[in-house]
């Protein structure tokens, strides 16, 4: 796999013949929507599959997998076009399968009122889905958002762990420090908190619950791990397996990367994976920065895997971008969340070439509107296929178990194209 970054004067075709591919495979691979007028910088993934298939006349996918001794949802996984075509054509390049490097399990976040193509397109690249459905309340209430029935089952037939995503956020990202801390130091409102947890796991067929952790640090860890103990013992009591998600909360001080130093020695046997993401809202208060940052991450899993088994670790990043106006006022400034796919035709409408920052290894680029008399400047900070190479190195390097992302409410087909090429994706349900 190589990933390829425009350049000036370089065209769909002139692409296609340099690496000797096909433009169809690049525009579908990619899911690029702006084939005939590319963007300086814009990154373009190229994969060199193991083996693929030219369709012949008569030919039906069924029959494809058999022949090919895989089966139909790994042809799905390898061609997610095949999802919106009724028909295959003599002639059409079908993936049968890559060379991959080893099995990775894989998380996405989702809200309850997630677009069901998008998910369906979605779930193949999965081993776990967490629905963001539930809020911590005061004494150890759970709040229900919507009904996710429908999602929790239609996540089993494509062999995905449904799993029940538990925050004391709000939808709007607001957190709740004295709910928190009220169920920290009450254990009768900790075994509440587990009661409710395990009649919505029984009543809504979840298979575990994935905890967010936003406030933990030095001051409060012991009140953490106390809480934990006490829910795991009782959730894996009736079989139930125990998740978290941590926001390590990046400060950067004196150009220092600063994250609170919490002892996760015993979360090592507590839990059954640790999740590592950022979450990230319809709104950024602060300055423009990096959506995300993969050597902040990278520092630390370093921290984290000396007390927690790293194929326990999966690191995460947001599927999305912000886009600031300039100058930046502290109070007053706010950036807007924007799809990849807006932050791309955004750079192409307003003529921008895209840059790329190679510590956070995030692109970005900047242009200016007319408002009135005035032109206002912009900064859009995102991610793109570099950064998802970028993560998915970090996976290979550190031995991790796997890897996230927050959140799937669109489709992103450079991040599933460079998972599924590099890993095979770990399934611990059957596939239907």
């Amino acid at each position: 796999m190589e990933i390829y970054v425009v350049q000036v004067g370089d065209t769909i075709a002139s692409i296609a013949n340099k690496f000797g591919v096909s433009q169809t495979r690049l525009i579908l691979e990619n899911g690029i929507t702006n084939p005939m007028n590319l963007v300086i910088g814009q990154a373009i993934v190229i994969t060199d599959p193991q083996e693929t298939y030219l369709v012949k006349e008569g030919d039906n996918l069924s029959q494809i997998a058999m022949d090919h001794g895989i089966t139909i949802m790994q042809l799905y996984r390898n061609n997610p076009f095949l999802w919106e075509s009724e028909y295959i054509y003599p002639g059409e390049e079908l993936v049968i399968r890559y060379d991959t490097k080893g099995t990775i399990k894989t998380n996405a976040y989702a809200f309850s009122f997630v677009d069901k193509d998008i998910l369906k397109k979605t779930l193949p690249y999965l081993t776990y889905l967490s629905i963001l459905n539930y809020k911590t309340l005061r004494k150890g209430e759970i709040e229900s958002l919507d009904d996710e029935s429908d999602l929790i089952e239609t996540a089993k037939q494509f062999g995905v762990v449904p799993l029940m995503l538990l925050s004391s956020l709000t939808l709007q990202g607001e957190r709740n420090p004295e709910t928190i801390y009220e169920i920290l130091l009450s254990p009768d409102y900790q075994d509440k908190h587990a009661d409710n947890m395990l009649k919505i796991l029984k009543e809504k067929g979840y298979y575990g619950v994935n905890i967010t952790v936003t406030f933990l640090n030095e001051t409060n860890q012991e009140l953490y791990l106390n809480y934990f103990k006490r829910i795991t013992a009782r959730l894996n009591k009736e079989g139930y397996p125990v998740f978290i998600t941590i926001d390590p909360n990046f400060v950067e001080e004196d150009n220092q990367v600063v994250f609170e130093k919490v002892d996760f020695s015993q979360y090592n046997e507590l839990v059954e994976d640790t999740y590592i993401m950022r979450f990230f809202w319809g709104t950024q208060y602060g300055p423009p920065m990096p959506v995300s940052s993969v050597k902040n991450i990278s520092l630390y899993v370093d921290y984290i895997k000396q007390m927690i088994d790293p194929k326990k670790i999966s690191v995460g990043f947001p599927l999305l971008g912000y886009d600031w106006t300039l100058p930046y006022i502290k109070g007053f400034s706010q950036a807007n969340a924007i799809k990849l796919e807006v932050a791309i035709d955004l750079a192409k409408s307003t003529e921008s070439t895209i840059f790329f920052d190679e510590v956070s290894e995030t692109p970005y680029f900047e242009y200016s509107i007319q408002s009135d008399k005035n032109l206002i400047q912009h900064i859009v900070w995102f991610v793109d296929a570099r950064t998802f190479n970028a993560i998915v190195n970090l996976v290979i390097e550190e031995e991790l178990g796997g890897a996230g992302v927050w959140n799937i409410m669109s489709y992103c087909p450079q991040l599933w194209l460079i998972l599924n090429s590099t890993f095979h994706i770990q399934k611990l349900l059957p596939e239907t």
